[in-house]
């Protein structure tokens, strides 16, 4: 049986944790979790800039060709499979820990093709009806949301050898295939979760063609596919799509502060003189026309100052929205982005348990050993001490690299001279695996900064969640 370390936090400050798990794939292959879920890659809250929240991805077009959200009767009516495993090949259900509901809360399923064992080698194809397409379309774009993780590619190592998905497209009724997009080539990243993806297929738009998600390979992850389109892109559209600063911080803001913004020209056409909004919590929003030229694809940065800018400085926890509103956007739903920050301390008391509730802003990890694997926020009542949340951390299941990985608080206020109790509930996953734990406390969320052990845990056995408790003082 292979494990994770289990922590529970009812108070704490400045936590730090390290610790050496593992979990198998084998014991919820059939639940639809990921490898990487599974390896504690959940939502580990590890932005500065807090949560970060995305619109709906609904693309309105000019023409479209072909949608699929795979809600209906499976198989979607004239898509076909080619099946290698029956057991480990395509089908109608959801991720279960990341659905794609996190993206669209309106689509109930996803098309997903589990992880097989090292000695399982899959080939499995998901192929879409042939599709007329015309030459009169100014431009023909496919677009798929996918969920899955690096580290089971080929690239990311993990993998023996591992898996990928490719998306390969047809122009003679599927006797030859053309790779469009390969997953083991994007940038490498961390965790499993939903990735958008864009590819022109004008060079196609006036012959007709078959589409199709191919996954291949021995020992990966699980895939999932979600909210398919081919559609002639809408003229204008544009977004906003990260908000760059401020950053989520310990000291107190000014009453000042500029807001910085990246916005996108999704569309077909460039564009110019339209309005840039943002809004913190339930105020009034602050708008200005943003003057410059955005050519189709392109992005450009804007800063809200002087005039614009936002009062930040009162500490606490805010939330601020950004979008544009252009005339005659043809794809609403791309518009916003929403950000939430935590500025300066938090006060004595302070709980944190991990909830979908809780607001982790200001909460931060560092994995130090630069592996794969850190803290992640999981659910589950079988596991949580109360309530559905914990977090957890996993190990690497190379079995080789010793873990290294650091979960921090945000900055709370303490008085020197006063007595403070830091409680938490911690297991680990399997009794049989002795587990080990530091908490230290410092002034700033890095190895350097942690100078002051409050709890040594060399040897986590029990599985009953026993409490620690601990009183201390700081010296300022």
């Amino acid at each position: 049986m292979k494990k994770f370390t289990l922590f529970f936090l009812a108070i704490s400050f400045g936590m730090v944790s390290f610790s050496q798990t593992k979990i198998g794939k084998t014991i919820v292959n059939a639940a639809l979790l990921s490898k990487t879920q599974l390896n504690g890659m959940l939502q580990t809250y590890n932005n500065s800039q807090g949560t970060v929240y995305y619109a709906a991805p609904s693309h309105p077009s000019k023409v479209s060709y072909m949608t699929q959200n795979f809600d209906g009767t499976w198989l979607p009516t004239s898509w076909t499979t080619q099946v290698l495993l029956t057991a480990k090949s395509w089908s109608q259900a959801n991720p279960t820990t990341t659905p794609y509901t996190t993206i669209d809360p309106t689509n109930v399923y996803s098309a997903t093709c589990p992880y097989c064992l090292p000695t399982e080698t899959q080939n499995e194809w998901l192929k879409t009806p042939s599709i007329t397409g015309t030459a009169a379309a100014t431009s023909l774009f496919l677009k798929f949301w996918l969920g899955f993780s690096y580290n089971y590619l080929p690239a990311g190592g993990l993998g023996a050898p591992g898996a990928t998905l490719q998306c390969k497209i047809s122009i003679n009724g599927g006797s030859t295939w053309t790779t469009l997009w390969d997953a083991n080539t994007v940038t490498a990243f961390t965790g499993w979760g939903w990735r958008e993806v864009s590819l022109d297929i004008s060079t196609y738009k006036a012959a007709p063609f078959m589409i199709a998600w191919n996954v291949v390979g021995a020992d990966g992850d699980l895939f999932a596919l979600d909210n398919v389109s081919i559609a002639e892109p809408a003229a204008i559209d544009a977004g906003v799509t990260a908000i760059t600063a401020p950053l989520t911080t310990c000291n107190n803001l000014s009453s000042a502060e500029n807001i910085v913004v990246t916005i996108k020209n999704n569309g077909a056409t460039a564009i110019s003189n339209f309005p840039v909004s943002y809004k913190i919590n339930n105020n009034t929003p602050v708008t200005v026309t943003y003057t410059g030229s955005i050519a189709s694809a392109g992005t450009a940065p804007y800063t809200f100052t002087g005039a614009q800018a936002a009062n930040l400085s009162v500490a606490g926890l805010y939330k601020i929205k950004a979008y544009t509103s252009l005339s005659f956007d043809g794809v609403a739903t791309n518009d916003t982005t929403t950000v939430n920050l935590s500025i300066g301390t938090a006060s004595i008391p302070y709980t944190m348990g991990f909830e979908a509730t809780d607001n982790l802003a200001g909460w931060t990890t560092l994995n130090v050993n630069a592996d794969a694997f850190t803290w992640g926020i999981y659910t589950g009542v079988k596991y949580a001490h109360t309530g559905l949340g914990f977090t957890a951390y996993p190990f690497n299941t190379n079995g080789t690299t010793a873990a290294d990985d650091w979960l921090f608080t945000k900055c709370i206020s303490m008085f020197a001279g006063t007595n403070y109790r830091l409680r938490f509930y911690c297991r680990p996953f399997d009794s049989s695996y002795p587990e080990a734990m530091n908490v230290n406390i410092g002034t700033a969320a890095t190895v350097v900064g942690m100078a002051t052990q409050l709890v040594n845990l060399p040897s986590i056995t029990d599985t009953t969640y026993p409490v620690s408790n601990t009183v201390f003082t700081v010296p300022t």
